[in-house]
């Protein structure tokens, strides 16, 4: 599949219909998901809506999801050559580096995943995750190889005895170098988000540190002792200093994102340690993507 998310038809293509084209040209995709993206109006063609039934024609231009096609390349690409996304690899668990823009299992709505390519690329279906990301979050992420090392760390991880910590990148000007958030977390249904309970929320803590600020952001290393879903978005959202990219839980700042050139969630799970028969320590470096925002914002302040 071209790296593109619009798809031109050519003479040779002319004629059919517009689901059966996409069931075609989008392998691995569920006929109930092809079908749902024309209905609601996510595939269009010629910028426009269209039914299931439409007829193809030449140089029809047709737009699909974005996310389809980023899904779609990681997981091909792991499939045939994961060595690129693997950190360190023992018999017993392997540290991956992993990439933004995919989800690290399967779910709702979610046709591809990290861990269902992985097992197909190593032929182990006994891999498992320790603990996860979330999908537009990339870096160390603990996999573990057999029954008795999920076992294991998966102890490890509820006595919080594995260390994680994480670079972000926040909007706004810190009064403070540190910050410690300790407050509950649960979902809420109705706008699909995590929100802070201090009643009857999961307990959550969340220790930031600044490494370096700049005019419009400043750059933080963040530790977490628990590991609730979207944990550090929503504490730094609620300090008024949110993620860079993030869409979810501030939709206010798209502009300040294009201006400094970030296309993703500025969240990167860089250091993971851990004890398995030893004492284990992995470092991962940021992604050039955000090494060139970085850049960005060091021009701006000289």
């Amino acid at each position: 599949m071209e790296k593109t998310n619009i798809l031109q038809v050519n003479k040779e293509l002319c004629g059919q219909r517009l689901d059966n084209f996409l069931i075609k040209r989008l392998k691995g995709l569920p006929k109930s998901l092809i079908y749902k993206l024309i209905r609601s109006g996510q595939v269009r063609v010629n910028k426009k809506r269209s039914k299931v039934s439409y007829r193809i024609a030449d140089n029809d231009l047709i737009r699909i999801p974005p996310y389809l096609i980023h899904d779609q390349l990681i997981s091909q690409k792991i499939m045939s050559n994961s060595s690129d996304y693997i950190h360190f690899e023992n018999e017993d668990f392997i540290i991956i580096d992993k990439p933004y823009g995919i989800a690290v299992h399967g779910g709702t709505n979610q046709e591809v995943d990290f861990l269902s390519s992985l097992k197909n690329s190593l032929g182990n279906i006994n891999l498992s995750l320790v603990h996860r990301l979330d999908k537009n979050t990339s870096g160390c992420m603990l996999v573990s190889k057999n029954y008795q090392s999920a076992s294991f760390l998966g102890k490890e991880l509820m006595n919080r005895n594995i260390q994680k910590k994480y670079y972000a990148l926040l909007l706004g000007r810190m009064s403070k170098s540190i910050v410690e958030i300790e407050s509950k977390i649960e979902k809420d249904n109705k706008s699909q988000k995590m929100t802070i309970n201090f009643e009857d929320g999961r307990e959550a803590y969340t220790k930031i540190n600044l490494l370096k600020q700049y005019k419009t952001h400043c750059l933080v290393d963040i530790e977490i002792e628990t590991g609730r879903t979207h944990q550090i978005r929503l504490h730094a959202a609620s300090i008024g200093h949110p993620v860079a990219g993030d869409n979810k839980y501030n939709k206010d700042n798209k502009q300040s994102d294009l201006d400094i050139g970030l296309k993703r969630l500025f969240l990167h799970s860089y250091y993971l340690s851990f004890y398995y028969n030893k004492k284990y320590e992995f470092i991962l470096d940021l992604p050039s993507e955000l090494k060139e925002v970085l850049s960005m914002l060091e021009e701006e302040n000289d």
